[in-house]
């Protein structure tokens, strides 16, 4: 500055022609200045004007550092902060809280998509709490609604940024910051951040907790399934809840439900684990449901999950994704109280050997052919009837012994509830459901007189839904009602038990029949000649097939033993032949070497005379 100040009058000096009050050249200078019409004052305001601008920013720059030293030093001494990933349960109560408080989350700069986003763990859940208030459509369960008659609907997310809200007279600062680090999910991972002032961050505690037990609470009327999502490395979902289902709706024979429900709270109860720990057992319980399709497997479970207030895990070994190391750790991510469920356990198509990718149960299968000759026919007839089931399985990158390792390894999750289902057990290895692994089994079988009778009354077990059904009801008070509608239920669900073949239909099958008369009991007895008829003769056809298939298979079976035991006799008669061939070669090297043995001794004989 001081310098300028110097050489700045040294020019104006110069432009009035006072060389005396200038700076060498300066005259010279100002005269060129001149001559070309530029008034050499000028350049002395330019100057003084940058001088003071460049001291402005000067002020500001140093100005906005202590700012920011300050604002630094406030941030992390007076300032509580909480941070939360989307991918994270806690996101998910967090969002509820503030939708059910309604306390807004919107911002004038928001996303916009119409994606159904499946990869997203949380997307389902959140995706309700993070669109426009009171805008957002629900259906009977709570969730929002993702089409309309129209095709998809637009879903609106908030910006990043920041926001603010007040609960209970306190100020919040909410921070949402988009990740780039997501794995191919149409909807980036978010960052999201509370901040609060003071420096105890009990306030944020307290708020997060108070949106975890509000979330909790109203999960309890639910029942929380959780599948895999599509992740890297596999993950669990947040779950989707899906309505209550009493265990009185499945319809199952009672004795077998009432001992899997007393074995699995006895399991549950508090003092069970110590008792497990003491006595050196893995505090695991596995359970087989096996049988015919549609007899309730997943149904029973739904309804276990519900009574046993229980999540419940979906897992299926036959995602493309699954591998003994992801396996492993799905296992190892699970709560300590929770059913995993592996449903069609037969066609995982895991197969012993790593690697080898032929299925499960090689060892059953993999005999050659060329050996069946060494076994009975009712043997090649099992093992052919094998390979015929087979035929169904789907290939899976998970070994036998990685899923036992998960199940029941020296590093397996204890506290949970194994639960598979089967429709072909004959199939399952011995080791899979082995005493230890697999505790209690349940058959699904044809439903019998008690099952019978018990779908009938579940279809129709709601008197509200059967306005017309009691007669002269105007007249009787709402108990005389209730106990006449129960009267003649039970009535008419024993003589549909009675009039139905036992064990010939799966209870699917006979509560399709009863839902199409869901609305009149009545007819529904009065259609049932009809359809028994239809279906008896179905039934009939199938039998029939059936058993032409199996005289085909034995006639074929029968072929092809007569036809390995041709082969034997062949290969018999062949060994026979060779072995009297070699004998023959024996016998002839014998006498040539006999012959051979008197001609030298012969010829000894003549030397020595």
């Amino acid at each position: 500055m001081e310098g300028i100040s110097a050489v700045l009058p040294g020019l104006a000096a110069s432009a009035t022609g006072d060389p005396s009050d200038g700076f060498p050249g300066g005259q010279f200078i100002g005269n060129m200045l001149a001559s070309v019409g530029f008034d050499p004052s000028l350049l002395v305001k330019i100057s003084v004007t940058i001088t003071i601008i460049a001291s402005m920013f000067g002020f500001l720059s140093n100005a906005w550092e202590g700012i920011t030293q300050m604002s630094r030093f406030f941030s992390e001494n007076f300032i509580s902060s909480a941070t939360i990933r989307s991918t994270d349960e806690a996101y998910v109560y967090l969002m509820r809280f503030l939708y059910s408080h309604n306390i807004s989350t919107d911002s004038r700069l928001f996303g916009v998509t119409c994606r159904r986003n499946q990869l997203n763990p949380n997307y389902r859940e959140h995706v309700r709490w993070n669109g426009q208030e009171g805008e957002t459509d629900t259906d009977g369960e709570g969730f929002s609604i993702v089409e309309d008659s129209l095709g998809p609907k637009l879903k609106y997310n908030a910006a990043p940024g920041f926001s603010h809200f007040f609960y209970k007279h306190r100020l919040f600062l909410m921070q949402r910051k988009l990740k780039d680090d997501y794995y191919g999910f149409e909807e980036p991972d978010v960052d999201l951040t509370l901040f609060t002032i003071g420096r105890s961050p009990a306030a944020l505690r307290s708020l997060l907790e108070e949106a975890r037990a509000e979330y909790l609470r109203d999960r309890q009327s639910n029942t929380l399934i959780h599948t895999i999502v599509a992740s890297y490395p596999p993950n669990w979902s947040v779950g989707h809840p899906r309505p209550p289902r009493s265990l009185d709706s499945v319809i199952i024979k009672k004795h077998d439900k009432d001992r899997l429900l007393k074995d699995m709270r006895e399991y549950l109860a508090p003092n069970t684990v110590n008792w497990y720990h003491k006595h050196g057992l893995p505090y695991r319980r596995g359970y087989l449901f096996y049988g015919l399709p549609g007899a309730g497997k997943t149904s029973l479970t739904m309804a276990l999950a519900y009574e046993l207030n229980l999540p419940i895990y979906c897992l299926s070994l036959a995602s493309t994704m699954m591998s003994d190391d992801n396996l492993l750790g799905l296992f190892a991510r699970l709560p300590k109280r929770c059913i995993v469920l592996m449903e069609d356990i037969d066609s995982a198509g895991i197969d012993k050997r790593p690697g080898a990718g032929t299925r499960l149960y090689t060892a059953l299968t993999s005999q050659d052919d060329e050996d069946d000759d060494e076994d009975a026919e009712e043997d090649i007839k099992k093992r052919e009837e094998r390979k015929k089931l087979q035929a169904f399985k789907q290939e899976s990158t998970v070994t036998l012994s990685g899923l036992l390792n998960a199940i029941d390894g020296i590093s397996s999750h204890e506290g949970r509830i194994l639960i598979m289902t089967t429709n072909y057990r004959q199939l399952l290895d011995e080791a899979l459901i082995r005493p230890g692994r697999v505790d209690m089994e349940i058959k699904f079988d044809f439903a019998d007189i008690e099952v019978l009778e018990g779908v009938f009354k579940g279809v129709y077990a709601d008197p509200d839904d059967l306005p017309d059904f009691i007669r002269g009801k105007e007249k009787m008070t709402e108990e005389e009602q209730l106990k006449k509608f129960h009267e003649k239920l039970d009535k008419l669900a024993q003589e549909f038990a009675s009039r139905v073949p036992s064990g010939k239909f799966s209870p699917a099958q006979v509560q399709g029949y009863l839902l199409g008369h869901k609305s009149d009991p009545e007819e529904a007895m009065d259609c049932l000649d009809d359809w028994l008829k239809s279906k008896l003769q179905e039934i009939d056809l199938l039998e029939e097939a059936e058993k032409k298939a199996k005289e085909r298979l034995d006639r074929a079976m029968e072929r092809k033993v007569k036809e390995l035991q041709k082969k034997k006799k062949e290969r018999l008669k062949q060994e026979r032949k060779e072995r009297e061939e070699e004998e023959e070669e024996e016998r002839q090297k014998k006498e040539e070497e006999e012959k051979e043995e008197d001609l030298r001794k012969g010829l000894v004989r003549r030397g020595t005379s």
